[in-house]
């Protein structure tokens, strides 16, 4: 169990010496940006839009109901 322990500490520490210079020679670049957002934006407002139209059809329509009968 020792060697075991003591192998994955090794191991972990060469990855991490080898990811940790990989990392100090690159520049940071993000992954994500808002840009990346701008179709969910607007398929989110084009989805309220219909929500509060479809929303006045139904108060138009009761309030029609409701003066005609």
């Amino acid at each position: 169990m020792f060697f075991l322990r003591r192998i994955l500490s090794v191991v972990s520490l060469i990855l991490f010496g080898i990811t940790g210079l990989a990392l100090a020679t690159t520049e940071y670049t993000a992954l994500i940006s808002s840009d990346m957002f701008d179709g969910v934006r607007t398929d989110v407002n084009t989805a309220a839009a219909g929500i509060i139209t479809i929303l006045i059809i139904v108060v138009g329509l009761g309030l029609l109901v409701k003066v005609f009968r």
